[in-house]
């Protein structure tokens, strides 16, 4: 991996989504236990959810095929850095409780949809030996080293956010992780379209 610009994108994809994802479901959680008391925090939660898992069905069966052949395996992995940065500035400019319960709806409609089949994808031109060593120490290293550093992303944001007021600003943090992200992911879907050139 460490020798391989191509599988650093890769992994630099994968933890800063890992990252982001993080922040943004912190974001969510705070405004919704600010705004609701009681058992109607659990309504919004099951709220949430459902539109969530409806617009992810709808992104994998009607969108995902149609974006990676049309437009590309490239524009693909840029579809969800771009959603997140559009749902991290509305947040910062408007923290209500369904703008903040919209990050939820981005982060994972579109994570477990468009991006992880576009994620996937590029492991396709790879040598056999990148495409099993590689692809096991990005999904078992670098995935849960991202997550362990998101957990102490964590632990910060509770520790200096304790405010709801604050909260929103934690967005200026996601969008400046979400520019390396859309480098490596742009990185990756360039380096791609070459390697697949012809096939």
């Amino acid at each position: 991996v460490f020798a391989s610009p191509y599988l650093l994108a890769i992994a630099g994809i994968v933890g800063f989504y890992e990252i982001v994802s993080t922040v943004m479901d912190f974001q969510f959680t705070s405004t919704v236990s600010h705004y609701l008391e009681g058992p109607a925090i659990g309504a919004q939660f099951a709220t949430v959810f459902a539109i969530t898992n409806a617009i992810a069905m709808f992104v994998q069966l009607f969108l995902t095929s149609f974006v990676m052949t049309r437009f590309g395996v490239g524009t693909a992995l840029l579809v969800l850095p771009v959603l997140a940065a559009g749902g991290s500035l509305g947040f910062a400019a408007l923290p209500t409780l369904w703008m903040g319960s919209g990050l939820n709806t981005i982060d994972n409609a579109f994570s477990y949809s468009i991006n992880q089949s576009a994620r996937e994808a590029l492991y396709t031109p790879t040598s056999t030996d990148e495409k099993y060593k590689a692809k096991a120490f990005i999904d078992m290293f670098v995935q849960r080293f991202a997550k362990a550093v998101a957990v102490g992303v964590s632990l910060a944001i509770t520790t200096y956010f304790s405010d709801f007021s604050s909260i929103r600003w934690l967005s200026l943090f996601t969008v400046a992780v979400i520019v390396l992200w859309v480098v490596a992911a742009r990185y990756a879907g360039r380096h791609f379209a070459r390697m697949t050139d012809g096939r």
